[in-house]
């Protein structure tokens, strides 16, 4: 008979299994997607791929918070252990409000700099003179942008391993234990291999991505370079008298062409 630990253990090695095929099928559209645009934040971030996790988490969080309310209500009211209820209760409510806190700071965090948002404001500025404080400002920012992009994010690798490797412990921890039904003992085997196929495939879109993003990033920043060498290019004033003493020598050519 499958405990409930273990029921828990499964529904978790499901769900990663389906959060790693659509990151994988995911990963595969944004590689194919990536070009340059005058959208600031086109390749640096992905809305729908925040969405669809955003939505991910909170069901399986809320999947995992009713599993504590019913472990912490049997508490309650079947053995009429109320602390250790009470206990149940504030641990779930404490991780689905830590990771919701994650979530949220990662979707709503603040604008980053980036090559496409420096070239279209250095476009806007283009009729008009970048002053010393001005250039300066966009210097830093272009440096802002250079570290943002040498901090490659390791984050995605990292879950993805925990995820297969929960997988992996799920399908042993099932397979040696033998409480589970031959049906599900080959949907685990299945999901297992699934994961790994997924694993894979998710690695290899990330890295094609990467190659496609940095060459995009790559020839944002020349144009933004260029853009700031010719800021950097002093304006010539107008000379005091220079338009009516052309149109004098203008007028006595054609007086002598006649």
């Amino acid at each position: 008979m499958i405990t409930g630990t273990l029921v828990v253990l499964v529904f978790a090695a499901l769900a990663v299994v389906a959060l790693q095929v659509m990151d994988a099928v995911l990963g595969s559209l944004d590689a194919a997607s990536v070009r340059d645009t005058d959208e600031p934040d086109a390749v640096t971030r992905t809305r729908f791929r925040e969405l669809f996790w955003t939505l991910a988490v909170t069901a399986t969080l809320a999947v995992i918070v009713a599993f504590g309310v019913a472990g912490a209500a049997r508490l309650v009211f079947d053995d009429e252990e109320v602390a250790a209820g009470v206990g149940v209760l504030v641990v779930s409510a404490v991780g689905a409000f830590a990771v919701g806190m994650v979530g949220v700071v990662a979707i709503l965090r603040r604008e980053r700099p980036t090559y496409a948002r420096l070239r279209r404001d250095l476009r806007d500025r283009s009729t008009f003179t970048v002053t010393p404080e001005e250039l300066a400002e966009l210097e830093g920012r272009l440096d802002r942008a250079d570290r943002l992009r040498a901090r490659r994010p390791r984050a995605a690798t990292g879950l993805r391993i925990v995820g297969l490797a929960l997988v992996l412990a799920v399908a042993v921890v099932v397979v040696v234990d033998g409480a589970a039904a031959d049906g599900v003992l080959w949907g685990l085997v299945g999901g297992a291999l699934l994961e790994i196929v997924a694993f894979v495939i998710a690695l290899r879109v990330s890295a094609i991505k990467r190659v496609r993003v940095e060459g995009v990033l790559e020839q944002q920043r020349d144009e933004v370079v260029g853009m700031l060498e010719r800021a950097r290019i002093p304006q010539r004033g107008q000379v005091p008298g220079l338009r009516d003493r052309v149109a004098r020598a203008l007028a006595i050519l054609r007086e002598k062409q006649r």
